[in-house]
C-alpha cells in the first residue's frame, strides 16, 4: 500500500524543522542560511521554501513547534497539581517532568535563548502567550496548595524555569564537570535531584 502523500509531506517538514533547530541552535539565525538547512535535511532549497517560504518563516515554525510542546507540558503540570497530594512528592514529580522535557528539547531551548539574547529580552508576544499565563497558573495553584505568597510562587517558578533551561543547554562535558559524575546519564540524574531540592527549598521552606 502506498504511503499517503500528506504523511510524506509531514515527514519532510519534520526533517527540515529538525535540521533548522540544530543549525540555528549552534550558529544563530543570522549565521544559518536556508541552503545550510536544506543540506542538513537532505532536501532541495526549493523544498524548504515551498513549505516555509523563507528563513524567517522557518524560524517561526521552529519556535511554534516548541511552543506547542510547552503547552502540552503546561497542561500536564497543571493536571499533576491537586489537593490532597503530598506537597514534596507533587513538586518532585513536576520538576522531574519539566527536566525531562528540557532535555528532550535541548536544541529548541538553545534556539529560544539565542533569540532572547539577540533581541535583548523575551519578545512581548511570547511573554503574553506563555510567561504571563504560566506565572498566573503558578500563583493560582501553589498559593492555596502550599500556603506560599503569590510573589514567592511567581519568583520560584521563574527561578526554576531559568535554572532548568540553563542546565538543559549545557554540554555533556560541562554537566559532568559540575556534578563530578563519570557519565552524562548520572550527571543528568544528579541535576534533576538538585532541581527538586531547589524547588522544595523555595516553596516548602516557609510553608512547613
Amino acid at each position: 500500500m502506498a504511503r499517503p502523500v500528506a504523511a510524506d509531506a509531514e515527514a519532510t517538514k519534520a526533517r527540515i524543522l529538525a535540521a533548522a533547530t540544530q543549525l540555528v541552535s549552534l550558529r544563530g539565525i543570522d549565521g544559518t542560511t536556508v541552503r545550510d538547512i536544506a543540506a542538513g535535511a537532505k532536501v532541495s532549497l526549493a523544498t524548504v521554501l515551498h513549505y516555509f517560504g523563507s528563513k524567517d518563516g522557518l524560524y517561526s515554525a521552529v519556535v511554534e513547534a516548541m511552543d506547542t510542546e510547552l503547552g502540552t507540558l503546561r497542561s500536564a503540570l497543571i493536571a499533576a497539581a491537586g489537593p490532597g497530594r503530598d506537597a514534596e512528592q507533587m513538586l518532585s514529580a513536576m520538576v522531574r517532568q519539566s527536566w525531562r522535557f528540557a532535555l528532550e528539547h535541548r536544541m529548541a531551548h538553545r534556539v529560544i535563548l539565542r533569540a532572547v539574547l539577540d533581541n535583548g529580552g523575551m519578545p512581548d508576544e511570547r511573554i503574553e502567550r506563555f510567561v504571563r499565563p504560566s506565572l498566573d497558573d503558578a500563583e493560582g495553584i501553589l498559593v492555596p496548595l502550599l500556603g506560599v505568597s503569590g510573589l514567592q510562587a511567581r519568583l520560584a517558578l521563574q527561578t526554576l524555569v531559568m535554572l532548568t533551561a540553563r542546565f538543559a543547554i549545557a554540554g555533556d562535558n560541562e554537566l559532568c564537570l559540575i556534578t563530578r559524575a563519570p557519565t552524562i546519564a548520572e550527571a543528568r540524574d544528579l541535576v534533576g535531584e538538585h532541581l527538586v531540592d531547589v524547588a522544595c527549598g523555595l516553596l516548602l521552606r516557609r510553608s512547613a
